[in-house]
């Protein structure tokens, strides 16, 4: 697999991801409004979304794969993200995480950053060659 190709992977599931949560929660303006944001900066420079990833999620690996919650309700790289880009998908994720997600949607969610962090450690190693 080249590395387009897991980084094309990647983008898609995390269009997937943003896609999907638009659709559970169609209300949610702020959602909308990080959609619309997302795809701005995917369509300027989408391998600046991958090594976004890489730099601030990453480091949450154990986090992510131990179902740790503190991920999503206390930091997972958000930080970073907020301060430059007006991006707030942490805080986003935290409020329905607390107020909407069943427990169904919590493991999906799971399942797409256990996804997202696979997807990361194989662009690295493939951009290590």
């Amino acid at each position: 697999m080249s590395t387009t190709s897991v980084k094309q992977i990647f983008l898609q599931q995390l269009d997937n991801f943003v896609n999907e949560l638009c659709d559970l929660f169609p209300e949610s303006g702020d959602i909308s409004l990080f959609k619309e944001k997302y795809f701005l900066v995917k369509s300027a420079n989408s391998k600046l979304v991958v090594e976004y990833f890489i730099q601030y999620i990453y480091p949450h690996k154990e986090k992510i794969f131990n179902k740790d919650e503190s991920f999503f309700l206390e930091g997972g790289g958000q930080e970073e993200l907020k301060d430059t880009s007006g991006l707030k998908f942490r805080d986003n994720i935290k409020n329905l995480w607390l107020e909407k997600l069943s427990e169904q949607n919590k493991e999906i969610i799971y399942k797409y950053f256990k996804v997202f962090i696979v997807l990361c450690e194989k662009y690295v190693l493939e951009n290590l060659k």
